[in-house]
C-alpha cells in the first residue's frame, strides 16, 4: 500500500530531480539548481529558509472513495510553496514564475510522478509579491491535487 508519506516523498523527489529539465535557460543568472536540500514538506517557515529559493509541500487534507473491498481512492490535496529571497524585487518575481512555469511544465509532463500514483495536477496558483510584509521575499502558492489507489 502506498502511504501518504511515500506519496509525498516521491512528489520532492520528482521535483528535486527532473524540475532542471524544464527551467529556463534563459534566465539562468536568476534560477538555482533545485535539489533535495532546496525541498522541504513542511509549513514554510520564511525565518529559518536555509536557502535563497526554497520549495515547501504542505499536506492539506485527503478525500477517500472506497473502490472495493481491497483498495480505496485517495485524493489528497496539496499546497506547494515556492519562495525566493535575496535579490532584488524583478530578479525575485522572474524567479518564483520561473520555478512555476517548470513546476507546472512538469507535472503536465509527468502526471504520474514517474508511475508512482494515478495522476497529479495543479489546481490553482496564487502570487503573494511581499511575504510577511517584505519586499525581500516573494511567493508563489500552488494548489495541486495528487491520487492514487491505496490497495491493502
Amino acid at each position: 500500500m502506498k502511504t501518504e508519506l511515500q506519496v509525498l516523498d516521491r512528489l520532492k523527489e520528482t521535483i528535486a530531480t527532473q524540475l532542471g529539465e524544464y527551467m529556463d535557460e534563459s534566465e539562468e543568472d536568476v534560477l538555482e539548481a533545485i535539489t533535495e536540500m532546496h525541498i522541504n514538506i513542511d509549513y514554510p517557515d520564511v525565518d529559518r529558509m536555509r536557502k535563497n529559493t526554497m520549495f515547501f509541500i504542505q499536506p492539506d487534507y485527503e478525500n477517500l472513495e472506497q473502490l472495493s473491498m481491497g483498495s480505496d481512492l485517495a485524493t489528497m490535496q496539496v499546497t506547494l510553496f515556492i519562495l525566493c529571497k535575496g535579490a532584488s524585487s524583478e530578479k525575485l518575481v522572474r524567479g518564483v514564475f520561473s520555478y512555476y512555469t517548470a513546476c507546472y511544465l512538469l507535472l503536465r509532463k509527468n502526471q504520474t510522478l514517474d508511475g508512482f500514483i494515478d495522476f497529479a495536477r495543479i489546481t490553482d496558483m496564487d502570487y503573494y509579491p511581499a511575504v510577511t510584509a517584505s519586499a525581500t521575499i516573494t511567493a508563489i502558492e500552488v494548489g495541486l491535487q495528487l491520487q492514487w489507489s491505496k490497495d491493502f
